[in-house]
């Protein structure tokens, strides 16, 4: 299984060599097995990246990542045909059940709230756990008075602080986008992998959006992401995302989560989630959702 999130901060040029990517900078090369790589992202906007190359990594299902000149991702490399039976697959998503798709939300809701409380338990921050727990107990079917948005609020000024506005141009936001993104995309694959359209959500909707599936199954992740997050910034006076920083945000994709009986690493975890979710989209059978959390709570 591929396990490697490879990150080319510079590079003059990337190749493929056999079943090898080739990266050329300051005329040396470096050789990276096709096989190891789940996620590559690509930083410099100078590289020269061989058509040959793209094209395999699509073939390969090998989530890639574009930065723009503002070291933020921007875009990703989408597969178009990676599943045999899409066609079926795709007639099947338009007409999943809709009781199904709202129970599948509301659950959704439920867990994200949960495990905002994981992240608040984790960092020794409990003033607010009470009231997310009556939250919780609160969401109604389809969380049709918005408990998800206002648990959010709550708890991320909690996490960061009663200062903290969640799209104002800090550190932390732009730590937050950067790993959100790199998580949605990676979402995004497994969609795609499975024969399903990311743009068809159960509760996203956005006619602009073509994520939208990928928006609703990430929202169990997001308060994971955090935690990492407010870790590596704890003691950080930088205002701005350095290489350093990046790379320890990237390398949150290695962390171990826990996922219905084990530990696994959160790329192994969003293709077992993804996989799982779909069994129950299709079969309306509730035992196939199982959610991710933090380990040690």
């Amino acid at each position: 299984m591929a396990f490697r999130t490879v990150y080319i901060e510079k590079a003059v040029r990337v190749r493929l060599d056999l079943n090898n990517i080739v990266v050329n900078f300051e005329n040396d090369n470096y050789y990276i097995n096709l096989d190891e790589i789940s996620t590559i992202i690509f930083d410099d906007p100078r590289c020269n990246i061989s058509l040959k190359l793209l094209a395999t990594l699509c073939e390969e299902g090998i989530n890639v990542i574009f930065n723009d000149s503002s070291h933020m991702p921007i875009g990703s490399l989408q597969t178009l045909y990676n599943h045999a039976r899409a066609p079926k697959r795709i007639k099947n998503q338009i007409e999943w059940d809709k009781n199904s798709q709202i129970y599948l939300w509301t659950e959704i809701v439920k867990c994200k709230i949960q495990n905002q409380i994981y992240t608040l338990k984790k960092v020794g921050k409990l003033e607010k756990i009470s009231l997310l727990e009556n939250m919780i107990s609160d969401v109604v079917l389809g969380d049709l008075t918005n408990k998800e948005g206002i648990a959010s609020r709550v708890y991320f000024k909690e996490l960061f602080g009663n200062t903290f506005k969640r799209f104002d141009e800090t550190i932390i936001n732009y730590a937050l986008n950067y790993i959100y993104q790199i998580i949605r995309s990676k979402i995004a694959q497994e969609i795609v992998a499975c024969g399903y359209v990311p743009a068809l959500g159960i509760c996203h909707k956005s006619e602009f959006n073509l994520y939208n599936l990928a928006d609703d199954f990430i929202e169990v992740f997001r308060p994971i992401c955090d935690y990492y997050i407010y870790e590596i910034l704890m003691n950080t006076i930088d205002e701005y995302l350095t290489p350093n920083i990046k790379r320890d945000i990237i390398d949150i994709l290695n962390n171990r989560i826990k996922f219905q009986n084990g530990e696994y690493k959160i790329h192994v975890v969003i293709q077992f989630f993804v996989q799982t979710l779909f069994k129950y989209l299709e079969t309306g059978d509730i035992s196939y959702i199982h959610f991710p959390k933090l380990c040690n709570i």
